[in-house]
């Protein structure tokens, strides 16, 4: 019994926003499947429900019998292997066989080795982010601002309370709180790139 194609990586929440699915169906109607195939293996005509078939192109599966089909489609057309049981679009293709960190990228590479022209964004969405900057500027100060304290309380304030001298305590405390700025800046946007 043969299984239908599916799409390989459709399981992150991330690569299902509207937009980037957008994207997706504009890099598949641009960019045969067939045409990347060839990039990672040699590929034959082959009839029936099939346009090609060959060896299968994936880094991780040493096909000695070729198990790689690529049928045709409506949108670019989908692959699969009957070998190790995988199977997809052409940008699941060129994320697999391209050695890619993330969907997205193998999506931009297509794009722009093909001269696809990706979707915008709607006016009404840069209107709302527009409005909605000073919550977020807000929220990104006040994360800053908390992240500042703790360093200053962790890592200064022991220096400047063991500091004798009233003066020098008052001007290091000043010194190492204004030292915390781009530090804390730092931890913020890094926190934030780890979430996403």
């Amino acid at each position: 019994m043969q299984r239908a194609p599916r799409q390989v990586y459709s399981e992150d929440a991330s690569q299902n926003t509207y937009g980037f699915r957008r994207c997706c169906k504009g890099v598949r109607e641009a960019v045969p499947v067939e045409e990347i195939a060839r990039r990672y293996t040699e590929l034959k005509p082959f009839g029936g429900r099939a346009w090609f078939t060959g060896r299968c192109p994936l880094p991780d599966h040493e096909d000695r019998t070729p198990s790689f089909y690529i049928y045709p489609g409506e949108i670019g057309g989908r692959w699969w292997c009957y070998g190790c049981g995988r199977g997809g679009d052409v940008i699941d293709l060129e994320f697999l066989c391209g050695a890619y960190g993330e969907l997205w990228a193998a999506m931009i590479s297509l794009a722009v080795d093909y001269g696809v022209d990706l979707p915008e964004r709607p006016g009404s969405w840069h209107r709302k982010h527009e409005r909605q900057r000073p919550i977020r500027d807000g929220i990104e100060e006040a994360k800053v601002y908390a992240a500042r304290r703790r360093l200053y309380k962790w890592c200064c304030e022991p220096l400047v309370l063991a500091t004798e001298d009233e003066e020098d305590r008052v001007h290091d405390a000043q010194l190492y709180w204004e030292a915390t700025a781009k530090l804390a800046e730092h931890l913020v946007l890094n926190m934030i790139g780890r979430r996403r």
